[in-house]
Protein backbone atom coordinates (compact mmCIF):
# COMPACT_ATOMS: atom_id res chain seq x y z
CA UNK A 1 0.00 0.00 0.00
CA UNK A 2 1.08 3.46 -0.91
CA UNK A 3 0.76 6.83 0.91
CA UNK A 4 -1.93 7.52 -2.18
CA UNK A 5 -4.12 5.28 -0.72
CA UNK A 6 -3.84 5.34 2.45
CA UNK A 7 -4.35 9.30 2.37
CA UNK A 8 -7.14 9.14 0.21
CA UNK A 9 -8.84 5.99 2.58
CA UNK A 10 -7.83 8.26 5.87
CA UNK A 11 -10.05 11.36 4.25
CA UNK A 12 -13.00 9.79 3.69
CA UNK A 13 -13.92 9.51 7.21
CA UNK A 14 -13.18 13.28 8.17
CA UNK A 15 -15.49 14.95 10.35
CA UNK A 16 -15.30 18.15 7.40
CA UNK A 17 -14.95 16.66 4.20
CA UNK A 18 -14.87 20.34 2.56
CA UNK A 19 -11.28 20.54 3.75
CA UNK A 20 -9.10 20.64 0.87
CA UNK A 21 -6.40 17.96 -0.19
CA UNK A 22 -3.77 20.05 0.68
CA UNK A 23 -4.71 20.94 3.98
CA UNK A 24 -5.94 17.32 4.72
CA UNK A 25 -2.20 16.08 3.34
CA UNK A 26 -0.10 18.40 5.45
CA UNK A 27 -1.80 17.71 8.77
CA UNK A 28 -1.82 14.18 7.86
CA UNK A 29 2.07 14.27 7.59
CA UNK A 30 2.44 17.10 10.34
CA UNK A 31 2.83 14.23 12.71
CA UNK A 32 5.72 12.57 11.23
CA UNK A 33 7.10 15.78 9.91
CA UNK A 34 7.75 17.06 13.32
CA UNK A 35 9.17 13.63 14.28
CA UNK A 36 11.23 13.50 12.08
CA UNK A 37 12.50 17.11 11.97
CA UNK A 38 12.10 17.76 8.71
CA UNK A 39 12.54 21.18 7.07
CA UNK A 40 12.64 22.41 3.57
CA UNK A 41 15.94 23.98 2.19
CA UNK A 42 15.02 27.28 4.06
CA UNK A 43 15.50 25.66 7.30
CA UNK A 44 11.30 25.82 7.98
CA UNK A 45 9.11 23.29 8.36
CA UNK A 46 8.05 21.00 5.13
CA UNK A 47 4.85 21.76 3.73
CA UNK A 48 3.51 20.58 0.21
CA UNK A 49 1.39 23.09 -1.96
CA UNK A 50 -2.03 22.26 -4.22
CA UNK A 51 0.12 20.97 -6.94
CA UNK A 52 2.64 19.02 -5.13
CA UNK A 53 0.00 17.36 -3.09
CA UNK A 54 -2.30 16.67 -6.50
CA UNK A 55 0.92 14.61 -8.24
CA UNK A 56 0.86 12.80 -4.62
CA UNK A 57 -2.54 11.31 -4.24
CA UNK A 58 -2.99 10.83 -8.17
CA UNK A 59 0.69 8.35 -7.66
CA UNK A 60 2.30 10.85 -10.06
CA UNK A 61 5.12 12.11 -8.11
CA UNK A 62 7.15 9.74 -5.54
CA UNK A 63 7.39 10.72 -1.92
CA UNK A 64 10.15 13.26 -1.23
CA UNK A 65 13.61 12.36 -0.32
CA UNK A 66 13.23 14.63 2.99
CA UNK A 67 10.32 12.50 4.06
CA UNK A 68 12.09 8.93 3.73
CA UNK A 69 15.35 9.80 4.83
CA UNK A 70 13.62 10.68 8.28
CA UNK A 71 12.93 7.18 8.52
CA UNK A 72 16.65 6.48 9.85
CA UNK A 73 15.51 8.91 12.70
CA UNK A 74 16.18 7.12 16.06
CA UNK A 75 12.58 8.02 17.46
CA UNK A 76 10.47 8.17 14.08
CA UNK A 77 7.78 5.66 15.35
CA UNK A 78 7.21 6.83 19.06
CA UNK A 79 7.57 10.67 18.42
CA UNK A 80 5.10 9.90 15.71
CA UNK A 81 3.21 7.55 17.13
CA UNK A 82 2.60 10.76 20.44
CA UNK A 83 1.87 13.64 17.85
CA UNK A 84 -1.00 11.69 15.60
CA UNK A 85 -3.07 11.59 18.82
CA UNK A 86 -3.86 15.51 18.26
CA UNK A 87 -4.43 14.90 14.39
CA UNK A 88 -7.19 12.03 15.11
CA UNK A 89 -8.33 14.37 17.22
CA UNK A 90 -8.52 17.75 15.40
CA UNK A 91 -10.14 15.59 11.94
CA UNK A 92 -11.99 12.64 13.08
CA UNK A 93 -15.54 12.20 15.06
CA UNK A 94 -13.75 9.06 18.10
CA UNK A 95 -16.68 6.59 16.48
CA UNK A 96 -15.47 7.11 12.97
CA UNK A 97 -11.85 6.29 13.75
CA UNK A 98 -12.69 2.31 14.20
CA UNK A 99 -13.98 2.47 10.58
CA UNK A 100 -11.16 3.95 9.48
CA UNK A 101 -8.88 1.23 11.30
CA UNK A 102 -10.97 -0.77 9.43
CA UNK A 103 -10.46 0.20 6.46
CA UNK A 104 -6.82 0.32 6.75
CA UNK A 105 -6.55 -2.84 8.11
CA UNK A 106 -8.46 -3.90 4.89
CA UNK A 107 -5.50 -2.18 2.58
CA UNK A 108 -3.05 -3.95 4.50
CA UNK A 109 -4.57 -7.68 4.51
CA UNK A 110 -4.63 -6.92 0.43
CA UNK A 111 -1.10 -5.82 -0.04
CA UNK A 112 1.61 -8.33 0.15
CA UNK A 113 4.08 -5.45 0.19
CA UNK A 114 3.18 -4.33 3.51
CA UNK A 115 6.28 -4.89 5.78
CA UNK A 116 5.77 -6.15 9.11
CA UNK A 117 2.38 -7.16 8.62
CA UNK A 118 1.27 -8.97 11.41
CA UNK A 119 3.01 -6.32 13.94
CA UNK A 120 1.35 -3.84 12.45
CA UNK A 121 -2.07 -5.61 12.71
CA UNK A 122 -1.49 -6.42 16.03
CA UNK A 123 -1.42 -2.62 17.13
CA UNK A 124 -5.02 -1.88 15.66
CA UNK A 125 -7.07 -2.03 18.97
CA UNK A 126 -4.55 1.55 19.65
CA UNK A 127 -5.36 3.69 16.62
CA UNK A 128 -2.82 5.85 16.99
CA UNK A 129 -0.01 3.88 16.79
CA UNK A 130 -1.29 1.93 14.04
CA UNK A 131 -2.40 4.58 12.17
CA UNK A 132 1.17 6.18 12.40
CA UNK A 133 3.11 3.34 11.89
CA UNK A 134 1.05 2.61 9.07
CA UNK A 135 1.97 6.13 7.61
CA UNK A 136 5.51 5.20 8.16
CA UNK A 137 4.77 2.03 6.52
CA UNK A 138 4.26 3.55 3.19
CA UNK A 139 6.30 6.31 3.25
CA UNK A 140 8.84 3.68 2.76
CA UNK A 141 7.47 2.35 -0.21
CA UNK A 142 7.32 4.05 -3.71
CA UNK A 143 4.28 6.28 -4.49
CA UNK A 144 4.42 6.90 -8.00
CA UNK A 145 2.76 3.84 -10.12
CA UNK A 146 5.02 3.99 -12.97
CA UNK A 147 7.79 1.89 -12.18
CA UNK A 148 5.31 -0.46 -9.96
CA UNK A 149 4.20 -3.48 -10.54
CA UNK A 150 0.61 -4.49 -8.94
CA UNK A 151 -0.22 -8.35 -8.78
CA UNK A 152 -3.87 -9.13 -9.17
CA UNK A 153 -3.58 -12.92 -10.04
CA UNK A 154 -2.10 -16.24 -9.07
CA UNK A 155 -1.43 -19.68 -10.60
CA UNK A 156 1.13 -21.42 -8.42
CA UNK A 157 4.56 -19.58 -9.04
CA UNK A 158 3.48 -17.38 -11.45
CA UNK A 159 1.29 -14.07 -11.63
CA UNK A 160 -0.37 -11.57 -13.69
CA UNK A 161 0.88 -8.17 -12.83
CA UNK A 162 -0.20 -4.33 -14.64
CA UNK A 163 2.74 -2.10 -15.16
CA UNK A 164 2.27 1.37 -16.39
CA UNK A 165 4.46 2.34 -18.99
CA UNK A 166 5.30 1.65 -23.05
CA UNK A 167 5.30 -1.74 -24.76
CA UNK A 168 8.25 -0.93 -26.62
CA UNK A 169 10.14 -0.76 -23.21
CA UNK A 170 10.12 -4.52 -23.21
CA UNK A 171 10.29 -5.02 -26.67
CA UNK A 172 13.14 -3.74 -28.85
CA UNK A 173 15.28 -2.74 -25.68
CA UNK A 174 14.92 -6.41 -24.40
CA UNK A 175 18.42 -6.35 -22.51
CA UNK A 176 17.72 -9.74 -19.99
CA UNK A 177 19.14 -12.98 -20.91
CA UNK A 178 15.62 -14.26 -20.43
CA UNK A 179 13.03 -14.79 -23.76
CA UNK A 180 10.27 -12.39 -23.36
CA UNK A 181 7.10 -12.44 -25.40
CA UNK A 182 5.57 -8.92 -26.73
CA UNK A 183 2.12 -9.16 -28.14
CA UNK A 184 1.58 -6.45 -31.13
CA UNK A 185 -1.64 -6.07 -32.29
CA UNK A 186 -2.05 -5.78 -35.96
CA UNK A 187 -4.52 -6.23 -38.68
CA UNK A 188 -5.85 -9.72 -40.86
CA UNK A 189 -3.89 -9.00 -43.36
CA UNK A 190 -1.04 -8.18 -41.32
CA UNK A 191 -0.44 -5.18 -43.46
CA UNK A 192 3.73 -3.85 -43.36
CA UNK A 193 3.83 -1.00 -45.05
CA UNK A 194 2.95 2.69 -42.65
CA UNK A 195 1.37 4.99 -43.88
CA UNK A 196 3.14 8.46 -43.19
CA UNK A 197 1.57 12.21 -43.27
CA UNK A 198 3.28 13.45 -46.17
CA UNK A 199 2.52 10.65 -48.87
CA UNK A 200 -1.37 12.05 -48.32
CA UNK A 201 -2.49 8.28 -49.07
CA UNK A 202 -5.93 8.30 -49.39
CA UNK A 203 -6.25 4.86 -48.72
CA UNK A 204 -3.92 4.52 -45.76
CA UNK A 205 -2.86 0.92 -44.65
CA UNK A 206 -1.59 0.87 -41.10
CA UNK A 207 -1.46 3.97 -38.92
CA UNK A 208 2.21 5.26 -37.50
CA UNK A 209 0.72 6.23 -34.70
CA UNK A 210 -0.94 2.45 -33.74
CA UNK A 211 0.83 0.14 -31.77
CA UNK A 212 1.19 -1.57 -35.17
CA UNK A 213 2.92 0.83 -36.85
CA UNK A 214 5.43 1.72 -34.29
CA UNK A 215 6.57 -1.79 -34.27
CA UNK A 216 7.01 -2.09 -37.90
CA UNK A 217 9.03 1.32 -37.62
CA UNK A 218 10.93 0.16 -34.85
CA UNK A 219 11.59 -3.31 -36.56
CA UNK A 220 13.14 -1.34 -39.56
CA UNK A 221 15.04 0.62 -37.04
CA UNK A 222 16.20 -1.51 -35.00
CA UNK A 223 18.32 -3.00 -38.91
CA UNK A 224 15.87 -5.99 -39.73
CA UNK A 225 14.32 -5.87 -43.34
CA UNK A 226 10.64 -6.34 -43.75
CA UNK A 227 11.47 -7.64 -47.44
CA UNK A 228 10.87 -11.29 -45.49
CA UNK A 229 8.57 -10.58 -42.73
CA UNK A 230 5.95 -11.21 -44.98
CA UNK A 231 7.15 -14.57 -45.74
CA UNK A 232 8.25 -14.94 -41.88
CA UNK A 233 4.65 -14.27 -41.12
CA UNK A 234 3.04 -16.47 -43.23
CA UNK A 235 5.44 -19.77 -42.20
CA UNK A 236 4.60 -19.02 -38.79
CA UNK A 237 0.98 -19.20 -39.20
CA UNK A 238 0.91 -22.40 -41.14
CA UNK A 239 3.21 -23.86 -38.40
CA UNK A 240 1.58 -22.51 -35.22
CA UNK A 241 -1.95 -20.99 -35.91
CA UNK A 242 -3.26 -23.24 -38.64
CA UNK A 243 -4.93 -20.46 -40.08
CA UNK A 244 -5.99 -20.32 -43.79
CA UNK A 245 -5.76 -17.27 -45.72
CA UNK A 246 -8.76 -16.21 -48.09
CA UNK A 247 -7.85 -13.57 -50.56
CA UNK A 248 -4.54 -12.20 -48.58
CA UNK A 249 -7.08 -12.04 -45.07
CA UNK A 250 -6.60 -14.22 -42.37
CA UNK A 251 -9.07 -14.98 -39.30
CA UNK A 252 -9.24 -12.66 -36.54
CA UNK A 253 -7.38 -13.98 -34.09
CA UNK A 254 -4.45 -15.51 -35.94
CA UNK A 255 -1.03 -15.29 -34.34
CA UNK A 256 2.23 -15.07 -35.99
CA UNK A 257 5.18 -15.83 -33.78
CA UNK A 258 8.46 -13.71 -35.04
CA UNK A 259 11.37 -13.53 -33.13
CA UNK A 260 14.07 -10.88 -32.74
CA UNK A 261 17.04 -11.70 -30.39
CA UNK A 262 15.58 -12.76 -26.96
CA UNK A 263 12.30 -11.21 -28.33
CA UNK A 264 9.48 -12.85 -29.36
CA UNK A 265 6.41 -10.84 -30.78
CA UNK A 266 2.98 -12.33 -30.99
CA UNK A 267 1.53 -10.27 -33.96
CA UNK A 268 -2.21 -10.67 -33.29
CA UNK A 269 -4.94 -9.45 -35.96
CA UNK A 270 -7.88 -7.90 -33.76
CA UNK A 271 -9.26 -5.88 -37.11
CA UNK A 272 -9.94 -6.42 -40.32
CA UNK A 273 -10.08 -3.41 -43.19
CA UNK A 274 -12.64 -2.13 -45.09
CA UNK A 275 -12.91 -1.02 -48.77
CA UNK A 276 -11.53 2.13 -47.66
CA UNK A 277 -8.66 0.44 -45.47
CA UNK A 278 -10.31 1.68 -42.29
CA UNK A 279 -10.11 -1.01 -39.22
CA UNK A 280 -13.17 -2.33 -37.75
CA UNK A 281 -13.92 -4.97 -35.15
CA UNK A 282 -16.28 -5.12 -32.30
CA UNK A 283 -16.27 -6.16 -28.66
CA UNK A 284 -17.36 -9.32 -28.80
CA UNK A 285 -14.29 -9.56 -31.70
CA UNK A 286 -11.67 -8.49 -29.05
CA UNK A 287 -13.28 -11.06 -25.83
CA UNK A 288 -13.05 -13.73 -28.50
CA UNK A 289 -9.02 -12.77 -29.99
CA UNK A 290 -8.41 -12.55 -25.73
CA UNK A 291 -9.16 -15.69 -25.30
CA UNK A 292 -7.24 -17.24 -28.11
CA UNK A 293 -4.20 -15.22 -27.30
CA UNK A 294 -4.34 -16.77 -23.36
CA UNK A 295 -5.02 -20.00 -24.99
CA UNK A 296 -2.10 -19.76 -27.68
CA UNK A 297 0.09 -18.73 -24.98
CA UNK A 298 -0.59 -21.52 -22.89
CA UNK A 299 0.26 -23.75 -26.19
CA UNK A 300 3.45 -21.87 -27.19
CA UNK A 301 4.48 -19.67 -24.40
CA UNK A 302 7.61 -21.59 -23.12
CA UNK A 303 6.64 -19.94 -19.82
CA UNK A 304 8.24 -17.20 -20.68
CA UNK A 305 7.02 -13.45 -19.54
CA UNK A 306 4.17 -11.83 -21.71
CA UNK A 307 3.89 -8.24 -21.93
CA UNK A 308 -0.05 -7.44 -23.24
CA UNK A 309 -0.68 -3.98 -24.30
CA UNK A 310 -5.01 -3.01 -23.93
CA UNK A 311 -6.35 -4.45 -26.81
CA UNK A 312 -8.72 -2.66 -29.39
CA UNK A 313 -9.18 0.58 -27.83
CA UNK A 314 -7.39 2.13 -29.91
CA UNK A 315 -7.56 2.43 -33.95
CA UNK A 316 -8.90 -1.22 -34.37
CA UNK A 317 -12.79 0.83 -34.07
CA UNK A 318 -13.78 -1.89 -31.68
CA UNK A 319 -15.89 0.72 -29.84
CA UNK A 320 -14.28 -0.34 -26.16
CA UNK A 321 -13.32 1.54 -23.32
CA UNK A 322 -9.34 1.37 -22.11
CA UNK A 323 -11.18 -0.16 -18.63
CA UNK A 324 -13.17 -2.54 -21.04
CA UNK A 325 -10.31 -3.80 -22.80
CA UNK A 326 -8.61 -4.47 -19.15
CA UNK A 327 -11.65 -6.27 -17.52
CA UNK A 328 -12.03 -8.57 -20.40
CA UNK A 329 -8.23 -9.94 -20.19
CA UNK A 330 -8.29 -10.05 -16.23
CA UNK A 331 -11.82 -11.33 -16.93
CA UNK A 332 -10.39 -14.17 -18.83
CA UNK A 333 -7.75 -14.93 -16.86
CA UNK A 334 -9.42 -15.27 -13.94
CA UNK A 335 -11.74 -17.70 -15.67
CA UNK A 336 -8.73 -19.98 -17.39
CA UNK A 337 -6.52 -19.52 -14.51
CA UNK A 338 -4.65 -22.92 -15.68
CA UNK A 339 -3.37 -20.67 -18.53
CA UNK A 340 -1.00 -18.40 -16.21
CA UNK A 341 2.02 -20.39 -17.30
CA UNK A 342 4.13 -17.73 -17.07
CA UNK A 343 4.29 -14.22 -15.69
CA UNK A 344 1.97 -11.92 -17.36
CA UNK A 345 2.08 -8.20 -17.28
CA UNK A 346 -1.43 -5.90 -18.63
CA UNK A 347 0.88 -3.11 -20.07
CA UNK A 348 -1.25 0.55 -19.38
CA UNK A 349 0.74 3.62 -21.50
CA UNK A 350 1.66 5.95 -17.97
CA UNK A 351 -0.98 8.69 -19.93
CA UNK A 352 -4.12 6.69 -18.92
CA UNK A 353 -2.45 5.74 -15.16
CA UNK A 354 -5.73 7.55 -14.11
CA UNK A 355 -8.02 6.19 -16.41
CA UNK A 356 -8.01 2.32 -15.63
CA UNK A 357 -9.25 0.85 -12.20
CA UNK A 358 -6.61 -2.15 -11.41
CA UNK A 359 -7.83 -2.66 -7.78
CA UNK A 360 -9.27 -5.88 -7.23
Amino acid sequence: MNFAKYARCMKKHIKNNKISDERFVNALLKPYVIAGEIDNKNGEEIYFDKSRVSLLLNMHDDIPDALRDALTHPNIYKWTEDNFTEFLDEYFFENEICQVVNDIVDLISKDASIMDRTELLNKREKPNEFLADVLIDTIRHRNDRFDSEAEILRNGSYCVKVIYGDIFKYAFKNRKKENRICVIPVDTAFHLHVTRKYENNPLPQVSEKSIHGKWLTQWEQSGASLDCLKERIEKSIKTFDKGEACEGEYPLGTIAIIEKGNTVFYLIAISKFDENNNAHSSAEDIRRIIDKLTAFYDCYGQGYDIYIPLLGTGKSRANISLQESYDYIVDNLKENKSRIQGNMYIVIYKDFIDLVKTEV
